[in-house]
């Protein structure tokens, strides 16, 4: 098996509640987004401002899986690129149509190698502005609603009802124009056009899937001992943002990278499940701090999931 999947395997390794305490930092200790930005005056600053130390968290699990459940996320290192993965499947627990709500929950700067102070001076970092995540286009936002669906065949999700409806909660109005997404020619592609003018921040989104991974494990419920689903996978993404810039006639272009590492739990009922999506920022190589930090991730951010079944 290869090394790049050891980090789904050490979040197996953690169990439920260890699980929640990814979540980076509790929601008790979190101000809310528009107060922190109305207080520092721009996102940057707010996101210096909402870092806050990590508690740990005892755990029997191996050395690394014990750094995982303390929320360390050096093992959350960037993929190297090798053979294109193929499409994602989701297990049967998860099929269907679903209202999903996300909640911020908070995040750290991970990287010792790296001042605090000089990372959130780089607005290119995945997460600082608007849509340089494409599914969590506005990081901060302390909660969004957007729709999954799995199909019950082939078990595959509509990714393109995912993109805009994620994208279009996060900013708050209708913003995608379009979709282009074919997982039978090219899983690892997806092409999203906005409305023009709708937003300053993009005209036009490419991402590039580089790296997937996945695990389905069964875990005894504490309470009744009935054995429940833990689903886990996770995309290495490229993103190419294009948008106006300063320069008359040439297109602004901006090149993140960054990981999604998705939890989903099996409930005991059917119609509800609950999930953590952490969202692992990379620099990208032609920064000029790359050689600082080439692998691990200078910003992790943490957000809870809920899903309600839609009735048929």
């Amino acid at each position: 098996m290869a090394a790049r999947f050891c980090t789904v395997l050490l979040l197996l390794q953690i169990s439920s509640s260890q699980l929640n305490a990814l979540s980076l930092n509790e929601p008790r200790n979190i101000l809310s987004r528009r107060d922190i930005i109305s207080t520092y005056g721009s996102p940057a600053a707010a996101l210096a401002a909402l870092s806050l130390p990590a508690a740990p968290v005892t755990s029997n699990a191996a050395a690394a899986g014990l750094a995982l459940s303390e929320r360390d996320p050096s093992v959350l290192k960037n993929s190297v690129f090798n053979i294109p993965p193929s499409t994602q499947t989701y297990p049967s627990f998860l099929q269907g149509n679903w209202d999903i709500t996300m909640k911020y929950r908070g995040f750290i700067f991970p990287s010792t190698n790296i001042a605090k102070e000089k990372l959130i001076k780089n607005y290119d970092i995945p997460g600082f502005q608007k849509l340089s995540i494409a599914m969590v286009g506005d990081v901060g936002r302390e909660e969004t609603k957007y729709k999954l669906n799995i199909d019950d065949s082939s078990m595959i999700e509509d990714r393109k009802l995912t993109m805009k409806t994620s994208i279009d909660g996060h900013l708050g109005y209708d913003a995608v124009r379009g979709v282009i997404y074919d997982a039978k020619e090219n899983p690892n592609r997806i092409s999203i056009d906005f409305i023009p003018q709708r937003t300053r921040n993009a005209n036009r989104i490419e991402l590039f899937c580089n790296a997937r991974e996945s695990e389905l494990v069964s875990v005894p419920s504490k309470s009744d001992g009935v054995t429940r689903n833990i689903f886990v996978c996770s995309e290495y993404i490229r993103q190419v943002t294009f948008g106006l810039s300063q320069e008359f006639g040439v297109a602004r272009q901006v090149v993140g990278n960054y990981a999604h590492f998705y939890t989903w739990r099996e409930t005991d009922d059917k119609d509800i499940v609950t999930g953590n999506l952490l969202t692992a920022a990379y620099l990208d190589a032609q920064d000029l701090m790359f050689f600082d930090e080439p692998s691990k991730p200078v910003v992790v951010y943490s957000h809870d999931l809920v899903g309600l079944r839609i009735a048929a």
